[in-house]
């Protein structure tokens, strides 16, 4: 057993040079067995590389390889000591997919996020993409204040009392019958005089004695 493990070493380091790979495959012995399988890969020349690297953080990379790959990128510092203080990258990269087409994709990333616009991402992503890094800036700060302004609102509005609202019925409209005494007409009003009946006994008999001296 030790013999074979040593054995099955060497072929995996004598054969990893050349792409190949060695399984291990359980028979219906329940011994183990190896398959040896090869598989041709082709080697990409790199045509160039370059890397530069500042103290600030800034920096710029870019690499170009034999099947007309390639990627550049940099960082630049931008507010440099103060709070507003970023990396802000900008880069591309390029490649051939399997089916042959070009693949190719511009982008920037930053403190408002990453931004891709490619042959192979869908326009609406870049556009909610770039909406969203044109957006003002929302600082962790103001964050906190956000929050610490929620909280203080929903304890308040526990500790309140609640009101309770009853409503009020509504008022029925009660019609009053209003009679009126009868008015006078001025004209149907006479006047009427009281007189005493010992005036009234006079005149009867001054009226008699007249009578009776005109006939005598």
């Amino acid at each position: 057993m030790f013999k074979l493990t040593i054995c099955l070493l060497l072929v995996a380091v004598a054969t990893g040079a050349n792409g190949a790979s060695v399984n291990l495959v359980a028979g219906n012995s329940g011994k183990l067995s190896s398959e040896v399988t090869t598989e041709k890969r082709e080697i990409i020349p790199l045509l160039s590389f370059e890397v530069d690297k500042q103290t600030d953080g800034s920096f710029r990379f870019s690499y170009e390889g034999g099947d007309q790959s390639s990627r550049t990128e940099t960082g630049t510092l931008t507010n440099a000591g103060t709070d507003d203080e970023a990396l802000e990258v900008k880069g591309s990269y390029r490649y051939y997919d399997s089916d042959g087409q070009l693949v190719e994709v511009h982008y920037t990333a930053g403190k408002n996020g990453f931004v891709p616009i490619g042959t192979n991402i869908a326009p609406e992503i870049s556009s909610l993409a770039k909406a969203a890094a044109d957006l003002p800036e929302y600082t962790e700060e103001q964050e906190r204040a956000d929050r610490f302004n929620q909280r203080r609102a929903r304890s308040k509005s526990e500790d309140e009392p609640v009101k309770t609202v009853v409503e009020a019925e509504p008022v029925k409209a009660v019609k009053t019958a209003v009679v009126s005494e009868p008015v006078v007409a001025a004209s149907e009003v006479v006047p009427v005089e009281v007189v005493p009946v010992e005036k009234v006994k006079a005149v009867a008999v001054e009226q008699s004695d007249k009578v009776e001296s005109k006939t005598a």
